[in-house]
């Protein structure tokens, strides 16, 4: 999976809003403005979840404020993983992945 891919499909889980440039499609060009309706940010913008501290950080307290999160830190810690050492890429997989198991 690529980075971009892996920040799609976290943007789905967290449901982040998941922003396509409008200047490569011919029917954004027809918008007044370039705002998503939903956030209010700009079609261009999106927040990396994968690479970035503050995409950590995003997911981090998503996780945290989830229903499932006691869940998440068992299958987790169950891997061997050691989350005092976690970074962005490998907590954005292990998110990818628990989510992914639950389908």
């Amino acid at each position: 999976m690529t980075d971009e891919q892996f920040n799609q499909r976290l943007h789905e889980i967290t449901g982040l809003c998941w922003h396509e440039c409008p200047f490569h499609n011919p029917e954004f060009s027809k918008l007044s403005h370039y705002k998503c309706h939903k956030c209010g940010l700009n079609y261009c913008s999106r927040t990396d979840l994968v690479n970035t501290w503050k995409g950590f950080g995003i997911l981090w307290e998503f996780m945290q404020k989830h229903e499932r999160w006691e869940d998440f830190i068992s299958a987790t810690m169950g891997r061997g993983r050691n989350l005092y050492l976690i970074s962005p890429p490998a907590l954005a997989k292990a998110v990818v992945e628990f989510f992914e198991e639950k389908k």
